[in-house]
This record gives structure tokens, sequence and C-alpha cells, in this order.
């Protein structure tokens, strides 16, 4: 925050923090979620994901006790004849439009990757995004294209924990909250 006062201009930091969220920070997430993406269908799905108990974590961003940020993990399955792994659907990921551009987005992701490293049976990643954003944290499309998966494209990308982890032609299998 930057104040002027006779043409000198003091900037003042405000402490930000990233912590696991909690069930008391529902209604804030949910608003964040709602004002970054304009509409109420993210909202719908990560209640969705919540009563139908598939979320690995939620992690905010919050400021002066305001949630500013928010992003969500989910189970989901990626199987083949031959080995079936656990991994983690990042969706959606949200910041307040006011606080946008300023890498609380790159914060919230780059502290997720890291749960979910520590979280012992997921090998990986997968993401519905922006290429150009998504790759600065090495997802990659070339890690899905050969997925059996409701999506294609550079779009569809993911992240493995152990090189080769994803099985070829394996079938990625999202929460019933996703509706696919």
């Amino acid at each position: 925050m930057a104040l002027s006062e006779s043409g000198l201009t003091i900037f003042i930091r405000t402490k930000m923090q990233i912590r696991k969220e909690e069930i008391k920070d529902r209604a804030q997430v949910l608003q964040v979620i709602h004002d970054a993406f304009g509409q109420w269908d993210e909202c719908d799905l990560v209640k969705q994901l919540y009563l139908d108990n598939d979320v690995l974590f939620g992690l905010v961003a919050e400021e002066e006790g305001t949630i500013i940020g928010h992003i969500l993990f989910s189970p989901m399955e990626i199987g083949s004849p031959d080995i079936q792994i656990r991994t983690a659907s990042l969706a959606p990921l949200a910041v307040s439009p006011d606080h946008q551009g300023k890498g609380i987005g790159k914060q919230l992701i780059e502290q997720g990757i890291q749960t979910c490293r520590d979280i012992e049976d997921l090998s990986g990643i997968i993401v519905l995004g922006e290429p150009a954003y998504y790759s600065k944290f090495g997802f990659q499309s070339s890690l899905t294209n050969h997925l059996e998966a409701p999506f294609s494209g550079e779009a569809f990308m993911g992240l493995e924990f152990r090189k080769n982890i994803f099985p070829k032609g394996g079938k990625v299998t999202y929460p019933q909250a996703f509706g696919l």
C-alpha cells in the first residue's frame, strides 16, 4: 500500500500469509472465487467437492484477517491395466481482483505443490489452465497428452513427482463434482 503526503510516497507493507483453509474461511473463500471468476460455477464446484468429501486440502492467502486468495486440491486417479496412481487436481485457483498481479497466485501454487509433494501417496498434479502461467511451475502438456481424459490440448497439463509416472494411455478420473 502506498500513501502520498506532500509529494512524498510512503510504502506500508502489509503481512500476507498462506495457510491451510479452515471451515470458518468458507464464506470469504467463496466470495473470492466468485469475484475472481465473475460467476458462481466455480463456487458451486468447491461447495460440492466439500460436500462429497473430495478435497485433499485448500490453502488461503490472508491479509489482515481478510481472505484474498484461495487454491484447492482434490484427489483424482490415473488408471491403466498395469497401474493405478493417485494424483491431485488443482482447481480452482482464485485471487481477489484488486490483489491480482502481486504474486499471490504464485505463492499459493508453490505452497500447494510443496504440500502435495509431502503427501506420501500422491504421484503428481493435473491442472487445466493457462499454459504460459502454469508452465512456470513445471506443468507440461506433454505429460498429459497421452492420457485418456475429458480434456486435451496445451491447457491440460501435468506435474509429475517421479519421471514417467503418468501411465501411457491411463484414464484420468476426476471427482464426481466436476461432472465429467
